[in-house]
């Protein structure tokens, strides 16, 4: 079962607002799960309500009122082969066969999946969000028939679910949509702007690439399209983070993919990006972070290549308000390591701390 972090209320602008309907409210899996090498956010995106009368109808983009969700991923919206645009296009009984069709992107009402749902949908054009870009339209709508579908009122939570979006770890993922329903007097309710903007990361800047990017190239050849140098598995090691960069809530955790299976990794802090965020030739990788290093947590890696931080990094690093440190992640790959060193590095990757 996967598990979601506390739901937090986006910034809502409402027309026809009323005392029973909250906003809109959003959470971001915990688990992060890695695909296609890549460590994602999946997010959820619900309509609140106070009311348990109250029910949600549709999702929509008229001429006055554009309907638009995108992301800052240059890799778009992660779609599954197997999966589709709405919710009801996701049959649950492939997930122990394909695991990542839970982590389709789609829209719905109510429905994760496609059991017991009839929800319907006119007007998109899917295919820029399915090539990579948005979902945008002037003249759509996603939509529930009123009384006949259960699931247009809210769950135990006070919650009807209007969308799943999952982006690389990090990313922003915003837009603005307009909602119509009905109240507990079966009167209309329309709530118009309905923004928001979710940061799914700690706000963090990789740097110092193996794409040869930051202006020098890996080792012996070795470049990767993403993360670090190519190590034995083909990809570079990827270096993210979760939680905030804030010191007082404590909750950031560094997380790496990509990795030599099973081998141990160092995790480190720096005050520089070296040479100026290029870096500089060190086993099969490059070293990024520099000056007034800090050892923060050696991790092995797990089965699949994954291995993230449990210690606190503001505590151990030491870190102040205002602060910008660097950080990387040193691992062994001893077996088939490209250039023949046994060791190599993530990207780079930069934070500014706040109390």
């Amino acid at each position: 079962m996967r598990t979601f972090l506390t739901t937090c209320t986006l910034l809502t602008l409402s027309v026809s607002a009323t005392a029973q309907y909250r906003g809109l409210e959003w959470s971001i899996d915990s688990t992060h799960p890695v695909i296609d090498g890549i460590p994602r956010a999946v997010v959820r995106i619900y309509a609140g309500y106070d009311d348990p009368a109250m029910q949600l109808n549709a999702v929509y983009g008229d001429g006055a009122n554009v309907l638009s969700i995108s992301t800052s991923d240059p890799l778009g919206f992660y779609q599954s082969p197997f999966g589709g645009n709405t919710s009801q296009a996701i049959n649950a009984a492939l997930f122990p066969s394909f695991p990542d069709l839970r982590y389709d992107s789609w829209v719905t009402i109510g429905r994760d999946d496609s059991t017991n749902n009839e929800m319907l949908d006119i007007g998109f054009d899917y295919g820029p969000w399915n090539a990579g870009g948005s979902l945008t339209s002037d003249n759509a709508a996603w939509f529930a028939v009123p009384i006949a579908y259960l699931h247009m009122f809210p769950d135990a939570n006070g919650q009807v679910l209007i969308a799943q979006l999952t982006v690389t770890l990090g990313e922003t993922v915003q837009g603005t949509v307009h909602l119509q329903g009905k109240d507990a007097a079966l009167a209309v309710t329309t709530h118009l702007d309905q923004t928001f903007l979710i940061q799914t990361g700690s706000g963090g800047v990789a740097f110092c690439t193996g794409d040869g990017a930051g202006g020098l190239a890996c080792p012996c050849a070795n470049s990767s399209t993403s993360g670090g140098c190519a190590n034995s598995t083909g990809q570079g090691a990827i270096l993210v983070s979760s939680g905030a960069a804030s010191i007082s809530l404590n909750n950031l955790t560094l997380i790496a993919s990509g990795l030599d299976p099973s081998q141990p990794g160092l995790y480190f802090q720096g005050d520089n990006r070296i040479a100026g965020g290029a870096g500089i030739l060190f086993g099969d990788g490059l070293r990024c972070a520099g000056g007034g290093i800090v050892r923060l947590q050696v991790r092995a890696a797990s089965a699949t290549g994954e291995s993230a931080t449990t210690a606190s990094i503001a505590t151990l690093g030491g870190v102040l308000p205002g602060d910008v440190k660097r950080y990387q992640l040193w691992y062994r790959n001893p077996v088939a390591s490209p250039c023949g060193s046994g060791f190599n590095l993530s990207n780079g990757y930069e934070l500014t701390w706040e109390f």
